[in-house]
């Protein structure tokens, strides 16, 4: 038996399935997907839930969909504010605020991960220095408020 024409059909079944995820319709069903469950009813499915957020915000940072990431970070951070990747997703959240022009509210949360020293936490996160340096590059350059205790 022949299983050729089975695999490329297959195959194509798969990037049909995968193109869906980059359209609305696919955001929207993962989003949904990923805030369906209650939030502590079940430990392995909210590790799977927040990292699926927080997965799929990265893609939608680097899609430059930098509102629906935002809107993917904050949901994860809100969901579960002792989750494993609640620093990295306040990292991006950063990211996506200083892409959409909200310099403050960057500055604001690259503070906070500075005074946290978030990478004691998370490794991903950048270390202190390399996160003053950043907020003082976005104060300095943007004319935002100086933070005082640095």
């Amino acid at each position: 038996m022949d299983l050729s024409k089975l695999k490329w059909v297959l195959v194509g079944l798969v990037v049909i399935g995968g193109g869906w995820l980059v359209t609305e319709g696919g955001i929207n069903w993962v989003y949904n997907n990923a805030t369906e469950a209650t939030p502590g009813a079940d430990l392995e499915k909210d590790n799977i839930d927040e990292s699926t957020l927080s997965r799929y915000g990265g893609f939608l940072l680097h899609t430059f969909r930098y509102e629906k990431a935002k809107r993917f970070y904050q949901t994860a951070i809100d969901r579960y504010p002792d989750g494993a990747k609640l620093w990295w997703n306040y990292y991006q959240m950063a990211r996506c605020e200083e892409k959409l022009y909200n310099y403050q509210r960057a500055a604001d949360i690259l503070h906070m991960l500075w005074s946290e020293d978030a990478h004691q936490y998370d490794k991903h996160v950048d270390g202190k220095p390399t996160l003053k340096l950043r907020l003082d590059t976005l104060v300095e350059v943007h004319e935002l408020e100086r933070y005082d205790g640095r």
